[in-house]
């Protein structure tokens, strides 16, 4: 009889030390998960808060201890976006493209570079924005992505004043009337010549300004130069012959040239301008064409 009672004594305790220790082993799973988790769930509520730099430390704590987690390309995305939000453009750069090389999921790969692209572009890196573009639309993504990257792909475009190669690219994404007549008048739009505005303004001081369009430039040559022209001529007429040399070699011949060279800059000026202008027009008619329902 004790030996009976004793086994099941022994039975009982076995299947509680079993219990503890499966109890102990899920407890631990749990803690594990929860401590992976963690720096994810706490990075994404900083960053949704606006505070970037806590964010990206709880992702990068993240990474530091699960180097091989298969959401390490989301991590580096979600850094490159903390960054870009407080214009660290470099570093952006970087993380996106840490997060593409990491993902192996197609349709997040694309989305990613397309935000990679924009980045690109806000720092003027449009060649290397296209490049990105050209990976999304070889992969043959989805409509909406394949939407956004011939859309980002006009933006670069026209923010070099490519304004054939915008066209082309948009045909395949509207068919708007108003951007066509807006694309007609960039082809058109006024140029004023570099060596015109040159020459101008070596026959008459301020004639290239005014050429160019610029008015308060071309009145401040006239004055200048007529002023040291004067002088100079004055200082001749009354014998002062070393006296009107000084006033040619040093002074007036230094106006005149950079008069000269400041017309041809007032030229690119103008036809800099002229290109803004009509980006900017097309620019705001696409973002009309995009915000329409």
């Amino acid at each position: 009889m004790n030996l009976e009672i004793q086994c099941q004594v022994y039975k009982i305790l076995n299947k509680f030390i079993a219990f503890l220790l499966i109890g102990a082993l899920l407890l631990f799973c749990s803690f594990m998960a929860v401590a992976e988790e963690l720096p994810l769930s706490l990075g994404r509520h900083l960053a949704a808060q606006g505070n970037h730099d806590a964010a990206i430390t709880e992702y990068k704590r993240f990474l530091f201890f699960h180097p091989d987690d298969p959401r390490v390309g989301e991590v580096y995305y979600n850094i490159g976006l903390a960054y870009r939000a407080q214009d660290l453009w470099t570093e952006a750069v970087n993380a996106l493209r840490i997060a593409t090389h990491y993902t192996i999921d197609s349709e997040s790969k694309s989305g990613y570079q397309l935000e990679l692209a924009v980045t690109l572009i806000a720092t003027e890196n449009y060649d290397l924005a296209q490049l990105e573009l050209i990976k999304v639309i070889l992969r043959n993504p989805s409509a909406q992505y394949y939407r956004r990257a011939l859309f980002l792909q006009a933006v670069a475009y026209i923010y070099q004043f490519r304004w054939e190669e915008a066209r082309d690219v948009l045909r395949d994404y509207t068919t708007d009337e108003r951007l066509d007549a807006l694309f007609d008048s960039a082809f058109n739009i006024p140029q004023k010549s570099v060596k015109i505005a040159s020459v101008l303004s070596k026959i008459i001081p301020g004639a290239g300004h005014v050429y160019a369009g610029d008015w308060r430039g071309g009145l401040n040559a006239i004055v200048l130069n007529g002023a040291f022209g004067f002088l100079a001529i004055d200082a001749v007429l009354d014998g002062h012959y070393t006296d009107a040399a000084l006033w040619v070699g040093t002074v007036f011949l230094r106006y005149y040239q950079g008069n000269t060279f400041r017309a041809g800059q007032a030229a690119e000026q103008f036809n800099l301008e002229e290109k803004r202008q009509a980006a900017e027009a097309l620019l705001q008619r696409l973002q009309e064409i995009v915000d329409t329902p």
